[in-house]
C-alpha cells in the first residue's frame, strides 16, 4: 500500500465499497526494537539505559536506542509509553501540592 496519507481519498465510493477486509495480528513484541541503524548517520545503534528520578519517591529505567556518530536517540513503542507517564508524573509533582491535591481530588 502507499505510503501517502491521501491514499484512498480520490476513490469512488463503489471502489471503497469493494474493498477487502483484512485481519491483521502483531506479535506481543511488535512494538519492541533491539537494534537497527540510524537514518540520519547510517551508523548502528547502541543500547544505552536512562535512569530518570522523581524526587526520590521513584526511579524509571528508560532504555533507549543512541547513535554513537550524532547521539540522537530514539525509543521503541513500550518505552515511549514508560517515557510519557514520566513526563506525565513529572509535569504534575512540580506543580504545587495544594493544586495537585485539588486536581487529584477531582479525579476522585
Amino acid at each position: 500500500m502507499e505510503n501517502d496519507l491521501n491514499y484512498g481519498r480520490d476513490m469512488t465510493l463503489e471502489e471503497l465499497e469493494n474493498l477487502e477486509e483484512i485481519n491483521i495480528k502483531f506479535d506481543k513484541g511488535a512494538g519492541h526494537v533491539d537494534g537497527g541503524t540510524c537514518p540520519v548517520c547510517n551508523e548502528k545503534f547502541v543500547k544505552i539505559v536512562e535512569n530518570r528520578n522523581i524526587r526520590d519517591w521513584i526511579t524509571f529505567h528508560i532504555t533507549k536506542l543512541k547513535c554513537p556518530k550524532c547521539g540522537k536517540k530514539y525509543l521503541d513503542l513500550n518505552n515511549a509509553e514508560e517515557y510519557d507517564l514520566l513526563l506525565t508524573l513529572e509535569k504534575a509533582f512540580k506543580q504545587p501540592i495544594g493544586v495537585l491535591g485539588k486536581k487529584v481530588a477531582k479525579l476522585v
